[in-house]
């Protein structure tokens, strides 16, 4: 009886997810158990979308349907994923797939975050393994864009890449945990402009392309002022001048005239000698 009760007891031990490894076990979805968030409507047009994505427990945070990554390797990533999470209230999700069913990456992503039960803002970072090219994508939910804008993500993503075409998994996921810290911890603390740098630590820096695109702009604007004024100013000597000339020649004209007149007509009282 011992003896079975045992066994009965390892059967349901090695059936339940294991926290800080990371999963491919999958749930079940049915339409009386559709697994989603409370906050999730169901409607005739996404209960599809929802039958067709796994269901996971969202306390795992790693699921490495490709199987990519060792136990190992797991275990200490989960470990770095958690101390994140802890400290930033955002999740971090990462999902490794080498079919996603006919289905965009980024939708597949979309709807795994969103149909299952991970936290209001959040991060979840895809690796699609399609015929063993590998693909990387990174979408963020909720209130987080102060930390994680479109630069930075495209930033992220292109520093931890060829980590990933290289076949070093393990190192582009401690990377990227270690880059998406330092840019949530630098934004608390510095703000402003923040770069990678070439050893993948986050420094704040001058924004040089901006700064070159607005002064070529300011440059063609104070030049186009100054051509635009310089012109007009020659305009207005010219027009001068040749006002000036008329002026002059109508006075002449007067002086002619007025000089005939005393010349043609003489005092009634004049005596010429």
């Amino acid at each position: 009886m011992k003896k079975l009760i045992f066994i009965i007891g390892m059967i349901i031990m090695l059936s339940l997810p294991i926290e800080g490894k990371a999963s491919t076990k999958v749930y079940e979805r049915t339409k009386d158990n559709l697994r989603v968030p409370n906050n999730v409507e169901v409607t005739d047009s996404n209960l599809n979308y929802i039958l067709a994505t796994k269901a996971v427990n969202a306390k795992e945070k790693i699921y490495d349907y490709a199987n990519i990554l060792t136990d190992e390797e797991e275990k200490k990533l989960y470990k770095s994923v958690k101390e994140y999470i802890d400290a930033a209230d955002i999740d971090l999700v990462f999902l490794t797939e080498e079919n996603i069913n006919g289905f965009s990456p980024t939708d597949y992503m979309k709807n795994f975050y969103d149909y299952n039960k991970f936290k209001k803002n959040g991060i979840i970072f895809f690796v699609y393994m399609e015929e063993k090219e590998v693909q990387i994508y990174m979408i963020t939910t909720g209130d987080v864009t102060d930390f994680y804008n479109n630069e930075r993500i495209g930033d992220i993503l292109k520093y931890v890449y060829n980590n990933f075409s290289e076949a070093k998994y393990y190192d582009g996921f401690d990377t990227y945990v270690k880059i998406v810290q330092g840019y949530y911890k630098m934004q608390l603390e510095e703000g402003g402009y923040l770069k990678i740098d070439d050893e993948g630590n986050i420094i704040k820096t001058l924004p040089w392309g901006d700064i070159i695109i607005l002064s070529i702009t300011l440059t063609f604007i104070i030049m186009f002022t100054m051509f635009y004024l310089f012109n007009t100013k020659n305009n207005d000597s010219v027009l001068t001048k040749k006002e000036t000339f008329n002026n002059n020649l109508n006075v002449r004209k007067l002086g002619e005239e007025f000089l005939g007149e005393s010349v043609l007509k003489r005092p009634k009282n004049f005596k010429q000698n």
